[in-house]
């Protein structure tokens, strides 16, 4: 608790001292305004902060794609997480949550800058939801090897919609005084491995025209 006086522009400001004590997490200061106040709507002011302790990280984790792309529907991928101390060991028995979003999206194959491949989204459609799917998010759980390291093997199933999804793969490392690290990886899965891409040398035609239409397949 405590005073403080308003300066001629109206304003103030004060400074405390934090016990070391404290617990951590949401605060807040209740300020109340004393003297004439008939001209004012409110006299008092809930201000919240935050109380937060800063841990020095004693590990670090580093995901990746333990195998190698292309990937494919009714293929497979594994992914790796692997966390190390900084003083060089591994980070054996340690507490491992995956999660897995997969969202659909676009490929543009190469050499092809001129074709239109995939799921073409116009301008006016650009911020409706549900444009270009929804997102799905699995979870896992795991532990470290001997070496700090956990594999988790994903299946690619097929979908009803013959488009690439892109993968997200993060893992969440825990030690023993539950301090917490992440990595992340991704991949891209191919419905098939050719794509279809399509031009036209013009978007608009008059009725009873007709408009010429190019298709390339390439791999």
């Amino acid at each position: 608790t405590g005073r403080v006086e308003v300066n001629a522009w109206g304003g103030f400001d004060f400074s405390m001292t934090l016990p070391e004590n404290i617990n951590l997490g949401y605060a807040q200061i209740k300020l109340s305004a004393e003297g004439t106040l008939s001209n004012f709507d409110s006299t008092q002011y809930l201000h919240h902060f935050q109380i937060q302790e800063f841990r020095r990280p004693e590990f670090e984790v580093s995901a990746r794609n333990e195998t190698t792309g292309p990937y494919f529907v009714q293929d497979h991928a594994v992914v790796a997480v692997e966390a190390n101390y900084f003083s060089g060991g591994p980070l054996p028995n340690a507490e491992v949550d995956w999660r897995i979003q997969s969202s659909p999206t676009n490929y543009r194959p190469p050499n092809w800058p001129d074709f239109n491949f995939g799921y073409w989204t116009p301008w006016w459609w650009y911020f409706e939801n549900g444009v270009n799917g929804d997102a799905q998010s699995l979870n896992f759980t795991g532990k470290t090897d001997a070496s700090g390291s956990h594999y988790l093997r994903l299946d690619f199933e097929s979908v009803d919609e013959p488009r690439p999804y892109s993968v997200m793969a993060e893992s969440t490392v825990f030690d023993v005084n539950r301090q917490a690290w992440a990595g992340t990886t991704s991949l891209m899965v191919h419905p098939a491995d050719r794509y279809v891409g399509l031009r036209s040398d013009q978007y608009f035609v008059e009725l009873g025209e007709s408009i010429d239409i190019d298709l390339i397949v390439t791999d």
